[in-house]
């Protein structure tokens, strides 16, 4: 009888053993879901910055392009008459003046 009492003990233990067993590996699973789902909503974050930082990085570029153009306009006669007409009034020797009378 005590070595029935004994085997009965030792397969309750062992049983015991493997639902504590079973449990941890739940809870370890259970905690690297969690994980994943926080490391895909980074990605999907990172991701969105990304398509933000590019957006900025084309717009840039077409304003740096922007500039080079206007800095080689900048450099022919054609814009030094514009200016000159804009800013400064200068007409041609050919243009004709109208004036407004009030």
């Amino acid at each position: 009888m005590a070595k029935t009492v004994i085997n009965k003990k030792r397969a309750r233990s062992g049983a015991m053993g493997y639902m504590i067993l079973a449990v941890m590996i739940l809870v370890i699973a259970f905690l690297i879901n969690i994980q994943s789902l926080d490391t895909r909503s980074k990605l999907r974050n990172y991701s969105e910055q990304e398509e933000l930082i590019n957006e900025k990085i084309e717009s840039e570029e077409a304003r740096a392009l922007e500039i080079t153009e206007f800095e080689k306009y900048s450099q022919t006669k054609a814009y030094a008459e514009d200016q000159a007409h804009e800013k400064l009034g200068l007409v041609k020797e050919d243009e004709i003046i109208f004036k407004v009378e009030k």
